[in-house]
């Protein structure tokens, strides 16, 4: 620890002190396999911390319980009607809160704190959601509000930042790379050897907001390349869903071509803006399959500045990486809160 960190030996003595004093860590005993002394292993206490992970989006609330040893005991899903308004999902939210607090009380222990992941403009400092295009929920202060009904801490995020926290702990990638988050709308969480890079204003890698010619007007990415954008030109196509498009691959063919066209010159902006190779790709889009994903390399790989390998692909997360992601960003602040007092 003193080698990966750049403490001293004592530093770190000190700080594992804390940890065991904490009950957030304790020390097993190992015996060698052979000659020397017998060594300690510090290991986490799974259940000094039980905590939550929420994922808000224009569709659906997705929900993710841990305890401190990261291991996941709830994962859910809830949809939500396009004639929600602000008040219902609030409702809804508080509901499945409510109703993971209980399951963690069937096993005696109690939840310590939450993240709630959702579209973007965020001010993460105060807890507010600010104003996300097209959702009902504007400019409500989240964080005071959950605090005041469950008594625990809450703390707000951008959906894709925690998307990328998510992968990134799921996958055990490399430590530098865009996720770009897709569903109604478009953003990208940028990790930085290891760490969020948000920008001075907190909000870089609004993807869905770069303007794209659509052949009459330069328009945002996520009005072509988002779900309810693609969702209708496949009915307008005769489709009925995401299901039947493998079914007339002809019929399909040409669209896929342009879509990959749009979101791929999105993504080759991005490789240019932060000098990042690695991009990973979740969300909806993950359905339209590798074909698509091909088609985007391609795009990406035909106009960048110099010939390069640019790694791009989809999330390999079995469960919601957004609120898989909160659940971690919820353990990694209680911690610190706890280990700093």
């Amino acid at each position: 620890m003193a080698e990966e960190f750049g403490l001293t030996k004592t530093t770190v003595g000190e700080i594992v002190k804390t940890f065991l004093e904490k009950g957030v860590a304790f020390e097993e005993r190992c015996e060698p396999s052979g000659v020397g002394r017998p060594v300690k292993i510090l290991r986490m206490v799974p259940n000094c911390a039980f905590v939550i992970g929420l994922a808000l989006t224009r569709d659906e609330i997705a929900v993710c319980v841990m305890n401190a040893g990261t291991e996941v005991l709830v994962t859910e899903v809830k949809g939500l009607s396009d004639e929600e308004n602000g008040q219902t999902i609030l409702r809804k939210l508080e509901e499945l809160v409510e109703e993971m607090r209980e399951k963690v009380a069937k096993t005696g222990n109690d939840v310590k704190a939450m993240t709630v992941a959702v579209p973007g403009p965020v001010d993460a400092e105060r807890g507010v959601l600010l104003d996300p295009p097209n959702f009902p929920l504007k400019n409500v202060p989240l964080s005071r509000l959950l605090e005041d009904k469950f008594g625990f801490s809450v703390w707000v995020e951008n959906d894709a930042d925690m998307g990328a926290i998510g992968e990134f702990w799921a996958s055990k990638r490399d430590d530098t790379f865009i996720y770009v988050l897709t569903g109604k709308g478009i953003g990208a969480g940028i990790v930085v050897k290891g760490e969020l890079y948000r920008g001075p204003n907190n909000y870089a890698g609004e993807l869905g907001h770069i303007r794209i010619f659509n052949g009459k007007e330069y328009v945002p990415l996520e009005w072509i390349c988002g779900k309810e954008a693609v969702e209708k030109r496949l009915n307008e196509l005769g489709f009925k869903g995401f299901e039947e498009i493998w079914e007339y691959p002809r019929a399909f063919e040409e669209y896929l071509e342009e879509l990959a066209l749009h979101f791929g010159i999105a993504i080759l902006n991005a490789v240019h803006m932060f000098g990042i190779s690695n991009v990973v790709v979740g969300g909806f889009m993950k359905r339209l399959g590798s074909a698509f994903l091909e088609r985007v390399k391609k795009v990406v790989e035909e106009n960048l500045l110099y010939k390069h390998h640019v790694n791009l692909e989809f999330s390999c997360a079995q469960i919601s990486e957004v609120a898989f992601g909160a659940a971690v960003h919820a353990l990694q602040r209680y911690l610190e809160d706890v280990l700093t007092r």
